[in-house]
């Protein structure tokens, strides 16, 4: 029987989430103190009418090596979510050689051949794989030569190795996002800004409104504004920190 999985110990074979905003609301859920197990992952299937997703899939390599390999959503979710570890009914551990994943495999469907210890997938290689099997059913020696020929359709070398680099690449594409629509500083009273920061920020030498404004300066700079403490510092840091999850949250107040 598992034990608890302490999510730190895991490498990751994804190091981008194509489902971002899923994985905020995931987040919340966990933080709400869900498991993934295999009842929630039924009841959620009946309830979407979907299939029944697997449980977390741990590959075990001979070095001692784990790395998750299926189930990147759900476990970057729990990181998110405040909770360290995966508990013993939401996960299995399958035994690999590196080997294994080196080799294309047609027959269990394995078409994207890379080494977990250096590349990683990329988040979408679904049309990939449907071309490779139409050239499959055709000639099979034209299909291993096609995936051969095409990695980069499928695999790079990774630039993040774990959850926790994954979290902060998620949280920064989110920032780098806010800034290209041109969000406000306003926009962050709903990550627990509060108006009076808000204004402060404003009145500032800087006159801060825009969140590109807000990043280009330096946490001695903002230290230094008339009235803004240190409360009030927690508060710009700690919505930062969590800017991922600002459009889901204004989508959740619409709905509501």
């Amino acid at each position: 029987m598992n034990g608890s999985l302490q999510l730190d110990t895991l490498g990751i074979m994804h190091d981008e989430i194509r489902h971002k905003r899923q994985v905020v609301e995931m987040a919340w859920l966990v933080r709400d103190g869900l498991f993934w197990t295999r009842d929630v992952l039924r009841a959620h299937a009946d309830t979407y009418h979907t299939p029944v997703p697997h449980l977390i899939a741990i590959a075990r390599f001979p070095d001692d090596r784990m790395m998750i390999r299926d189930g990147h959503h759900r476990c970057l979710a729990t990181h998110i979510g405040g909770r360290a570890y995966l508990r013993h009914d939401e996960y299995i551990v399958e035994t690999y050689t590196y080997e294994m994943y080196a080799e294309i495999n047609f027959e269990v469907g394995f078409v994207t051949p890379f080494d977990p210890r250096t590349e990683a997938r990329v988040p979408d290689f679904t049309a990939f794989r449907q071309e490779v099997f139409r050239l499959y059913a055709r000639n099979p020696e034209e299909a291993v030569a096609f995936i051969r020929q095409n990695k980069s359709r499928y695999a790079r070398p990774h630039t993040r190795s774990n959850l926790a680099q994954l979290a902060e690449h998620l949280r920064q594409s989110a920032i780098a996002e806010g800034i290209a629509r041109g969000d406000l500083v306003a926009d962050m009273a709903i990550l627990g800004v509060s108006r009076m920061t808000i204004k402060l920020l404003e009145a500032s030498k800087w006159h801060i409104v825009s969140l590109q404004q807000l990043v280009e300066r330096t946490e001695a700079e903002l230290l230094h504004i008339d009235e803004l403490s240190q409360m009030g510092y927690r508060e710009i840091t700690g919505a930062l920190q969590r800017y991922h999850e600002l459009e889901a949250l204004k989508t959740s107040r619409i709905r509501g």
